[in-house]
């Protein structure tokens, strides 16, 4: 889910948001399901803060304190993760995590993939490539040498001309859809539900 959901998606993308094709004409996968096995050893002894030297799922977890790793089950083997970056064996689980952390924000679809899903959930469900592009050069270079500004992504987002300028409006594909919860809630509300 980290990689599908939060930081790479499932295709490569351009700068621009849209998908790279291969020779087939169909899009490229960022990662297949030996990556997917790999990167799952990353995460393989982190658990909820015990008081417990073992990870124990009948313990009763403690949700206030951060994520512990329990070093006695986490696989300290080598792992190939996304990008063909090879993780090496016996340098312990926070490096595996901290370096795996790294690799996925460092990938070439991280900026086009979050700053589409930061634009659809905050201006348009259907942003153009050229908006996702400019917002996506942000992420990448905030202007001070910064990747991953979040702050001046928003900040582009909401200051960018197809944000702000009423001519895209016109377009019949401009505009944000109610998520389905929304929209029946606001349907029971009309009829006095």
């Amino acid at each position: 889910e980290v990689m599908q959901l939060f930081t790479i998606g499932l295709n490569q993308l351009q700068p621009d948001g849209t998908y790279q094709l291969g020779s087939d004409g169909l899009p490229i996968p960022t990662y297949d399901q030996a990556t997917i096995v790999e990167t799952a050893r990353v995460f393989t002894g982190w658990g909820f803060h015990t008081e417990r030297p073992r990870l124990d799922f009948r313990a009763r977890p403690n949700f206030v304190e951060p994520m512990t790793l329990y070093p006695a089950q986490h696989d300290d083997g080598s792992k190939r993760i996304v990008g063909g970056i090879v993780l090496p064996a016996g340098q312990g689980g926070a490096r595996d995590l901290r370096l795996t952390l790294d690799a996925l924000f460092n990938h070439p679809n991280t900026g086009p993939f979050i700053c589409r899903q930061l634009i659809q959930r905050l201006v348009t469900s259907n942003p153009s490539p050229g908006y996702v592009y400019r917002v996506a050069q942000v992420f990448a270079h905030n202007g001070q040498g910064v990747r991953g500004d979040l702050g001046a992504v928003v900040r582009a987002i909401l200051l960018d001309y197809e944000a702000r300028s009423p001519a895209p409006t016109a377009n019949a594909g401009y505009g944000k859809l109610k998520e389905p919860l929304l929209q029946a809630t606001a349907l029971l509300r009309a009829f006095d539900a």
